[in-house]
């Protein structure tokens, strides 16, 4: 049994054409017997074949009827307690529904029953995929394979397995994709997110400049190629702004503004409606940041709004949806939809808290639903979008003059920070300094791998090499891969550092258990040219000094501001050598390590960066400017 025609749009709500959708049925349904209907308009009741049954549940689930929908597929399995379509659809219908739990035991069940049939494993992983159950779904997709190897399987695969660490797999699944698939703009780029997550970032941006070349508009690719830009060592500000802004001639697309009102005339101080828009409203650094933003908002000034693009719903959701008084979910929904939905909200101040990380809504951005648009947190460059107002930032991590010109928006510094950190609701204490039991420093980096470029592990082992008694963690999800260990390992040998100086360990069962990891080092090294922003919040949190290399545009000066806002700038080096000389030179003053680490977190909580109140105060004055100078830019 199709899900409806080939041409109609599928019954997940994805909005894509049936024939181009992940959730889809399974194809000819067993002939089973007949089921009764209620009559429509007074129709006397009718008896209709289980197929046709299907047929009529899938046109209602097509056209928004999901209760209706769901009744005969209930009926259906009155009969035929097996019946493979109505089990799948179903699963699809309390997807549709917001019911996750529920969709999974139907569609799981519909597998279970039917071990052989191909769309039920896939559709299954497909879901298992949308609201990122990854185990699950690389179960399904395994499955599915065995039955049928699909490039779409392999392109799915391979996702998956770089979300779970297996990278060797997930570069052998993206190929075979591309193998039965040569211009298959999907696999390439994963290919590419995969080589990123392994720190073969040249590797990586040719995949993704291939993905492009074969679909020119292609959001996530252009995601993927702009944030890799940002780690590489070599590039040109001036390219990498360029390449930001050739994003935004495609996705610049507003729509005709919107009226204004008597009330959106004045640009006296008024409540202002803002809304928020993150795919990170969940368990993830972004809710560090916004957080304590909305506890702190004061809802005489501000009425708050946040647009969720995720389907995930944890303690970190639901914490921060309850701070919320308007919650919308948009995960799946079209942009114009959702800019529609905006413009109803009549919010005044659209805040973009992603920029051209994983689940932006960039291209929502691009067509202006709102009158003023503001990029902050998520992302340390330019969008690129002309139709980006404003980007939030503060004058340590981007001077002013140095870096205006490098953004499509107007940069608006904070008066301290840019951002303003909440440490997780269970911390472990610090403990006492590990150098004092190993009798040598130990230094560590628990930031993204694509960070530890070949540039900074040369780095880093002149440091080590400075300090003969020291060791280095690394910490990551991406250490979990042999061939990234080995790589590493064979790095630092090459610069004359032993094996066993150098421990590498994977991702941890629970936040309170990653944060106890700071507990065995010393010394933080910030990476370069990509800075550290979460990673240097936890490891200051624990007591653990970081130091940092300011660099020459925000993606390399977050570390300035944190360690300017501390009061710690002899922790910023001006250059390499300088960087060097301070690891080294603390690796040996114990004193002064001990001295600090007592000391980091209550210095960070009584700073500007941990100050919530401080901050949104600022912000919110800094939102009352911005709409005035919408008005005045307007001749309002």
């Amino acid at each position: 049994m199709s899900a409806g025609g080939r041409n109609d749009p599928c019954p997940c709500g994805s909005g894509r054409k049936a024939k181009q959708c992940c959730l889809r049925a399974a194809g000819p349904a067993v002939q089973t017997p007949a089921i009764v209907l209620p009559g429509a308009d007074g129709m006397e009741p009718r008896s209709v074949p289980l197929a046709e049954a299907v047929r009529l549940a899938q046109d209602r689930q097509q056209h928004g009827d999901l209760a209706g929908a769901e009744k005969i597929y209930e009926r259906v399995l009155a009969v035929d307690p097996d019946h493979g379509d109505a089990l799948s659809l179903l699963g699809v219908i309390n997807h549709q529904m917001g019911k996750p739990k529920e969709a999974f035991v139907w569609m799981k069940q519909a597998a279970d029953k039917h071990p052989k049939r191909f769309n039920y494993h896939f559709n299954l992983g497909a879901f298992c995929d949308q609201v990122m159950a990854d185990d699950e779904a690389v179960a399904a997709f395994r499955r599915a394979l065995a039955i049928d190897p699909q490039p779409k399987v392999w392109e799915y695969l391979g996702k998956l397995l770089r979300q779970t660490g297996e990278l060797d797999e997930s570069i052998e699944c993206c190929r075979q994709a591309i193998k039965a698939q040569p211009r298959n703009a999907v696999a390439w780029n994963n290919l590419g997110a995969t080589f990123q997550r392994q720190g073969k970032l040249k590797e990586a941006l040719e995949c993704f400049e291939t993905s492009l070349a074969i679909k020119p508009d292609f959001p996530l690719a252009w995601n993927n190629y702009l944030y890799t830009l940002n780690f590489t060592a070599d590039s040109d500000p001036r390219a990498i702004f360029e390449a930001h802004r050739k994003f935004g001639t495609l996705f610049d697309r507003p729509m005709s503004p919107r009226d204004a009102s008597e009330k959106h005339s004045a640009g006296a101080p008024r409540r202002l409606r803002v809304g928020y828009v993150s795919p990170d409203f969940r368990r993830h650094s972004v809710a560090h940041f916004i957080e304590p933003i909305l506890k702190a908002h004061d809802p005489e000034k501000i009425e708050v709004f946040c647009y969720s693009n995720t389907p995930i719903v944890d303690e970190t959701t639901l914490r921060i949806k309850a701070l919320a008084p308007n919650w919308r979910l948009i995960h799946n929904r079209p942009d114009e939809e959702v800019a529609e939905l905006i413009r109803r909200d009549d919010i005044d101040i659209l805040v973009d808290l992603a920029g051209h990380t994983t689940g932006n809504r960039l291209p929502l951005f691009g067509l202006k639903p709102a009158p003023v648009q503001v990029s902050w947190i998520g992302y340390p460059n330019t969008t690129g979008l002309t139709t980006m107002d404003f980007r939030i930032t503060d004058r340590f991590a981007d001077p002013p003059g140095e870096t205006d010109a490098l953004h499509s928006e107007t940069l608006w510094r904070m008066p301290d920070c840019f951002s303003c950190f909440q440490a997780p609701p269970a911390s472990p204490e610090v403990g006492p300094l590990p150098a004092l039991k190993h009798g040598g420093v130990t230094f560590g980096s628990f930031n993204n791998f694509a960070k530890t470029t070949p540039q900074v592990i040369d780095v880093w082992a002149r440091i080590l090499k400075g300090a003969p008694a020291a060791r280095l963690l690394l910490k990551n999800r991406s250490m979990t891969a042999p061939k990234v260990r080995d790589s590493i390992l064979a790095m630092f040998a090459g610069h004359g550092v032993a094996a066993e100086r150098v421990e590498m360990l994977g991702t941890d069962a629970s936040p309170f258990d990653h944060l106890d990891r700071y507990n065995a080092i010393d010394v933080a090294l910030d990476p370069f040219p990509y800075n550290g922003t979460t990673t240097t919040f936890e490891a200051l949190w624990m007591g653990v000094p970081v130091v940092a290399l300011a660099g020459a545009s925000h993606v390399g000066r977050v570390g300035v501001s944190q360690m300017s806002n501390l009061g710690l700038t002899e922790l910023i080096a001006r250059d390499i050598d300088d960087y060097v000389k301070i690891a080294v030179g603390l690796a040996a003053d114990l004193p002064r390590l001990t001295e600090l680490r007592a000391g980091l977190r209550r210095r960070l909580i009584a700073s500007p960066l941990m100050d919530a109140a401080r901050f949104t105060r600022h912000l919110e004055r800094a939102y009352q400017a911005m709409w005035e100078s919408h008005f005045a830019k307007a001749g309002r």
